[in-house]
């Protein structure tokens, strides 16, 4: 992992429609994308809403950058997907799909395993683009305006602040390293530069917390903000639409008991079969990817 390759999960900067919208409308999607995400079991609204976000991604120019900070998505889905299909997280009878040697796969497991990590997928993703669109600063201001506690804006707004910092950090770290003829690239590279970005860190909240202080931080009286942040009509359409979709989505999976289709999703024995050997394999492949590059750098 060099500096270049550190996951960007920060704002990317440019000018497009997801850009120039207010940070209200594009908050309240991702809080409506996690409850309708959590209120329907239909796995084709739940990836319907995962392409949404793609789409919303490409149009703003980030996706590459979520792709890549999406990738965390990997290992959790597969050891989901795997373990499911072996034990279903839903009450017993399950329905046997095959028999792989003495392993037993369960075609609920395979719906469910669907459905959770499409809420995961969906909910990950529309807050990559959010977050990737959105300067902290103007969120923090729109956060001051919604009357959210101070204390805890501020903490939202300099986690997000502090990541290009942290990640900054750790591609000088691991420059320095290659420059004294250790390896710069890579997960070995990286363990070693825990050390010295924690202590740079803890200095680093050392700092701040000077900083803080000598400004007057957490007095009361009207707080101001340098940057301001105005909303337009189409801000309010947006948000509207957003409730509206939601409210629609919600009301129609509540009507339905979850809106399971799992009767439309026909899966075949083999395919079965393949999900469970495809995610399994690649668990235990980053597992012991991750397991063998700890040995070797002890």
């Amino acid at each position: 992992m060099s500096m270049q390759g550190a996951l960007p999960v920060s704002l990317i900067p440019g000018d497009s429609v997801m850009h120039r919208i207010h940070p209200l409308p594009k908050m309240i999607w991702v809080v409506l994308y996690v409850v309708v995400a959590f209120m329907t079991q239909n796995i084709f609204l739940l990836y319907g809403m995962a392409a949404f976000a793609l789409f919303l991604a490409i149009v703003s120019g980030v996706i590459r950058p979520m792709l890549k900070a999406a990738f965390i998505i990997v290992p959790i889905g597969s050891s989901l997907l795997a373990l499911q299909l072996m034990a279903p997280a839903v009450e017993q009878p399950w329905t046997q799909i095959a028999e792989f040697g003495p392993i037993t796969l369960y075609e609920d497991g395979l719906y469910y395993g669907l459905v959770l990590l499409g809420r995961i997928v969906a909910c990950l993703l529309m807050a990559l683009v959010v977050v990737m669109t959105t300067h902290p600063s103007d969120l923090f201001t729109t956060l001051s305006k919604l009357k959210v506690p101070y204390t805890l804006n501020f903490m939202m707004a300099m986690t997000l602040q502090l990541i290009p910092v942290f990640q900054r950090e750790v591609g000088i770290i691991l420059s320095a390293q290659k420059s004294r003829g250790m390896k710069g690239n890579g997960f070995q590279a990286v363990l070693p530069s825990f050390v010295p970005v924690f202590v740079g860190a803890i200095e680093r909240v050392q700092q701040l917390s000077i900083s803080l202080e000598s400004r007057g931080f957490g007095s009361a009286g009207h707080k101001s903000s340098y940057r301001q942040v105005k909303g337009k009509p189409t801000d309010v359409i947006l948000a509207l639409v957003g409730v509206a979709g939601a409210a629609t989505l919600g009301t129609m999976s509540i009507m339905r008991g979850g809106w399971n289709v799992s009767e439309l999703l026909v899966v075949e024995p083999a395919t079965a079969v393949i999900v469970w050997v495809v995610s399994a394999s690649l668990f235990l492949s980053i597992i012991l990817f991750a397991l063998i590059l700890s040995f070797k750098q002890s």
